[in-house]
């Protein structure tokens, strides 16, 4: 009995695809495990200065002030009580130098051509440092620029350094890091000198700490200091020359200093 060709090809078709069935319904060993309880949870960056958040009671006052005044050094404790490093840095505010009126010694002074007639001059003569050539024993330069008039020192002990800003330990009481600006010749331009030189500036610690990174629980001190000149003189171009003390009679300046813990990328 001769089979039909078409039946044959039907038939071989229905056995591959009954073959692909038994293949798909086949079982291999196998073994499962679950990864559980996966959790993402934000860190934290939390600066306290002197263990506190805003507002901050701690304030440079002095007043008053008399040529020859010294504020002593101001010093705030700066702790990341956070879980996560973060860069820190202090920003000054934009200095501002307020005349408050002036009185008969200060209407004369002001006749000078180194006064301005309606802002306050004493920010030019809050002197924020030492000079380099007189420097006390274990107070070390390790940079410096004659021409902008500033240097930074390493402070081997405690030590009263008559120094400008800083960073070091929380039990000091001086930097152990410090940067100093004092009044310079030229390129310095007149009304920079002073005070007025940290006028809208952000301050690292100066390689206190690696790459400025407060890591948690960390705590860095950071030190501020500032005296008015004893006898007030201004560069004019070629020397030093006397300026009028009572230039600056009843003068002010206000500023704010903030405290930054930046998140470390």
């Amino acid at each position: 009995m001769q089979i039909n060709r078409k039946v044959l090809i039907s038939l071989f078709i229905i056995g591959i695809l009954a073959l692909g069935i038994g293949w798909g319904t086949h079982s291999l060993f196998n073994d499962t495990e679950t990864s559980s309880g996966n959790t993402f949870t934000a860190g934290t960056l939390d600066l306290k200065v002197d263990g506190n958040d805003d507002p901050n009671v701690v304030y440079v006052t002095l007043s008053d002030m008399k040529p020859g005044d010294d504020t002593g050094y101001y010093k705030w404790i700066l702790k990341n009580a956070g879980s996560l490093p973060g860069k820190v840095s202090v920003i000054f505010s934009i200095m501002i130098n307020n005349e408050n009126g002036v009185n008969e010694p200060e209407q004369a002074a002001e006749s000078q051509p180194y006064a301005h007639p309606t802002d306050g001059e004493l920010g030019q003569y809050l002197l924020p440092g030492v000079e380099p050539w007189n420097l006390p024993p274990g107070v070390t330069i390790i940079a410096r620029n004659d021409e902008e008039g500033w240097f930074i020192a390493e402070v081997k002990e405690e030590i009263d350094t008559g120094g400008t800003i800083g960073w070091g330990p929380k039990g000091w009481t001086v930097p152990s890091k410090l940067e100093s600006q004092w009044q310079a010749g030229p390129p310095h331009p007149w009304g920079i000198p002073g005070l007025n030189y940290f006028s809208g500036q952000t301050r690292g610690t100066l390689g206190y700490l690696p790459g400025d990174i407060l890591n948690p629980g960390e705590e860095v001190a950071f030190f501020f200091r500032v005296k008015l000149a004893t006898d007030l003189k201004r560069w004019d171009g070629t020397k030093w020359v006397d300026v009028d003390d009572n230039i600056i009679q009843s003068d002010s300046v206000t500023f704010s200093i903030t405290f930054r813990l930046e998140q470390v990328p």
